[in-house]
């Protein structure tokens, strides 16, 4: 129960901070609530002149909208901020000083700065479910319950995969803006269903770079739209990318030369 406390602990740190310079925090939320705003705009605009996008009906479309919302949030909450500085703490040197402390390197790095503004996008998803939810048929309900959390946690834990990926990367490129920016544009195929795309396009996006994993498959067990290969590709493929992720930070971090160097 250490981590769980002291990341408590990291929260309030983080709140008591934003508490004090509340223009700044209500900035972050409006930027955020655009972002959200726009998908939802452009999506009900598409639906004017279609009845479906993919074969998804509107209010389909709202779950994965809501879905999408809320693994954002909960990246953005726990570990997006820490992914941003990253960099920056292999060049200023700062690292060093994580490594030095008492505590997981991995868990520090990527988890000592919540996002506190990104708390009312998480309410803000889940809000946006409740609404749509009852409007579309889920045709297994009790299925859909135990499937959708466990889909979702997959879905946050691909996005953390590749993000940590890349905060390695920055270990040995010192700058790894261009690379965080490469991820960022590739993550935005993600953030649209899977079944708008087609042929080569899915395949790359479920089985390669399977950002798909991110929001499409956990909101299709809501559909009833998921085939039992689907659930256990996406457990099957989170569980490989986390390891592999973790194992790759460690083994970059041991290459990591220092302030001095």
């Amino acid at each position: 129960m250490r981590y769980p406390r002291l990341w408590i602990t990291f929260f309030k740190n983080c709140l008591t901070r934003e508490m004090e310079y509340r223009g700044h925090l209500f900035a972050q939320i409006m930027i955020d609530v655009a972002w959200y705003g726009v998908q939802l705009a452009l999506f009900n605009v598409i639906y004017q002149y279609t009845p479906s996008v993919g074969g998804l009906s509107h209010m389909e479309m709202m779950v994965f909208l809501a879905t999408l919302f809320i693994i954002d949030a909960i990246n953005m909450i726990l570990v997006s901020t820490n992914f941003w500085r990253f960099p920056w703490y292999v060049a200023s040197g700062e690292l060093d000083f994580y490594i030095m402390k008492p505590i997981n390197t991995f868990f520090f790095a990527f988890f000592r700065y919540p996002s506190i503004a990104s708390v009312f996008n998480l309410m803000l998803g889940m809000t946006l479910l409740i609404y749509a939810l009852p409007q579309i048929h889920v045709p297994n309900p009790a299925l859909a319950i135990v499937l959708y959390p466990l889909l979702v946690v997959c879905g946050f834990l691909v996005m953390f995969s590749f993000q940590t990926m890349v905060t390695a990367l920055s270990i040995f490129l010192v700058g790894a803006d261009g690379i965080q920016m490469v991820f960022h544009t590739l993550h935005q195929f993600g953030t649209k269903p899977d079944q708008i795309y087609t042929g080569f396009m899915r395949r790359f996006l479920m089985y390669i770079f399977p950002m798909a994993i991110t929001a499409s498959i956990p909101a299709r067990a809501l559909y009833g739209d998921l085939p039992l290969h689907m659930i256990l590709w996406s457990i099957g493929i989170t569980a490989v990318l986390t390891i592999a992720a973790v194992q790759f930070f460690y083994w970059a971090l041991k290459h990591y030369s220092g302030a001095s160097a």
